[in-house]
């Protein structure tokens, strides 16, 4: 697998005023392969969904070097980061953040069209696969407030996923939902993945940890400890066991 991430030596330090400042990222080293699914675990404060934010290029550390494919993110301005992560990175958050004034089918289109110029027929035909591809073809026309959670989520993937991103990068994308809900996302994410997108996701839930094919434990800003578990598949493997190994690792570093 080739690398696609590679981040060197990263810390990010905030000031909390003009005496006093906090190291939240310490020295950080990790590569990103083309077809990981990568879950970042650590509790509160931990530091993981400024690593996140930090190496898609939604903020800039303080220190070190992020390369995505042989672009060097470190050191370039607002507008170029952005045009970068328009065109080379998808986002799902815990809230989709989705327009209100717009239907499903338009919010999920209307970022790609900026990249692209316009809505073309490429684009409507896109939107269509993917939302096929998550179950919501039916709420194409939608006014988006009368979407449940999961709904508006599949509409915040599908929207992510339009300019075929070199990786996908998730933040709590099931933090708002319950369990049903959660275990529908989780599906969606492992069968994209498994289509061959690269996702790196932040969670504090163990058991949605467990379906990715990595865990990056982090603690006080550092990555302490890393766990392979291979590519979840229910048909074959053992949700309850990969939890059990995720919480194994929880436990011995206290995170």
């Amino acid at each position: 697998m080739s690398v696609i991430l590679d981040v060197k030596n990263l810390s990010k330090t905030y000031s909390i005023d003009s005496k006093v400042s906090q190291l939240v990222l310490n020295n950080i080293s990790l590569t990103v392969n083309s077809g990981d699914f990568i879950a970042i675990m650590g509790s509160s404060g931990s530091g993981k969904s400024t690593l996140l934010y930090n190496i898609s290029g939604m903020d800039q550390p303080t220190k070190g070097e992020i390369y995505l494919d042989d672009i060097r993110l470190t050191g370039l301005n607002e507008k170029e980061l952005s045009d970068i992560r328009l065109a080379k990175l998808g986002f799902v958050f815990q809230q989709p953040h989705l327009i209100k004034s717009l239907s499903v089918r338009e919010n999920i289109i209307l970022a790609a069209s900026l990249l692209h110029g316009g809505v073309s027929k490429e684009l409507q035909l896109k939107a269509e696969g993917l939302m096929r591809q998550t179950g919501i073809y039916n709420l194409a026309e939608r006014d988006v407030s009368l979407l449940s959670g999961g709904e508006a989520q599949r509409v915040g993937i599908c929207r992510a996923l339009m300019n075929d991103p070199r990786i996908l990068f998730a933040d709590e994308p099931t933090g708002a939902l319950n369990s049903k809900m959660s275990e529908e996302i989780m599906d969606i994410l492992v069968a994209i993945n498994q289509s061959g997108s690269t996702i790196v996701m932040v969670t504090h839930d163990a058991k949605i940890a467990a379906k990715a094919n990595k865990v990056w434990f982090l603690s006080d800003g550092v990555i302490c400890n890393e766990k392979d578990l291979g590519q979840w598949d229910k048909k074959t493997n053992t949700l309850v066991e990969r939890q059990k190994e995720v919480l194994r690792a929880l436990t011995q570093f206290q995170i």
